[in-house]
């Protein structure tokens, strides 16, 4: 399954992997892990950043930490960055 994550740390995230960032994402407890989408998201959706980074993941992966939004025209993911850089380098990619 192919992942997208806007950032503006490519260059760090390309050298170093990712790594977890920890909110609470309009929730009442801590969580911890990078956002990725099914889809490229703008800051309409709450994503920030001028790069996209694309990586394929087993979509197991994706599913086992998805957060399941009634009425969106996307899902998205939280991963542990752990589990994610296992998957391989990102490459940068183009709006689809």
């Amino acid at each position: 399954m192919r992942v997208y994550h806007r950032t503006s740390k490519a260059a760090q995230i390309m050298r170093e992997g990712f790594k977890d960032r920890i909110g609470s994402y309009m929730t009442d407890r801590m969580w911890e892990g990078v956002w990725f989408s099914d889809k490229p998201l703008d800051s309409n959706e709450g994503a920030c950043g001028d790069t996209i980074l694309c990586l394929e993941i087993p979509s197991k992966l994706f599913e086992e930490y998805e957060w399941v939004q009634e009425g969106w025209t996307y899902r998205e993911a939280l991963i542990p960055a752990s589990e994610v850089n296992k998957c391989g380098p990102p490459k940068i990619c183009q709006d689809e």
